[in-house]
């Protein structure tokens, strides 16, 4: 079962590679899982970075700015408020984990319209903090390290740091932060 899942999930993949190294006359003339008869992948590649003055290396920065700034920046604020939401006692604490659940049961689609109008007028439209903003915010992420930073973080451990004269900062940094991390 597993292997001809294996097939299945690597047949689109196969197809892709394959076509890529054909003219757009074989593209279309030859069976999709073989190669054309000329080789075309490099002035393939070459048309599409020079296509349209360069677009698609514009798409390609764009895309990785979201994921860098985007995913990076929701999983540190993930980190930072799951943590501090585990280790911390303050008042309204219960009342954020409820908030927290009430998140995550909201579907995103269901903020997309008060989103776009909220970030009209702010005048965001149309700008890479339109896409950046909103996926810094990551309820279930917030939820997940909570959970995850209540059991991997020993109290004693941070306790022990305080009696060093370790700021909560140092607490965070050099030993919260190992124990958070995978591997």
């Amino acid at each position: 079962l597993t292997g001809i899942i294996l097939v299945y999930s690597l047949i689109p993949l196969i197809w892709l590679v394959i076509n890529a190294t054909k003219t757009q006359s074989d593209l279309f003339s030859t069976f999709g899982l073989w190669f054309g008869r000329d080789f075309a992948l490099f002035d393939n590649i070459a048309r599409a970075l020079t296509y349209d003055d360069g677009i698609f290396l514009r798409w390609f920065a764009n895309t990785l700015l979201y994921v860098v700034v985007g995913a990076g920046g929701a999983t540190l604020l993930a980190v930072l408020g799951g943590y501090a939401l585990a280790k911390y006692e303050f008042p309204g604490r219960k009342a954020v984990f409820a908030v927290i659940i009430g998140a995550v049961a909201v579907p995103g689609t269901a903020l997309a319209v008060p989103t776009f109008l909220m970030f009209s007028s702010m005048g965001l439209t149309n700008t890479p903090w339109s896409v950046i903003i909103p996926s810094l915010i990551s309820p279930f992420g917030l939820y997940l390290m909570w959970t995850f930073a209540a059991e991997a973080v020993p109290t004693e451990l941070m306790e022990a740091a305080r009696i060093d004269g370790a700021s909560e900062f140092r607490i965070f940094w050099q030993v919260a932060i190992r124990l958070l991390a995978p591997g």
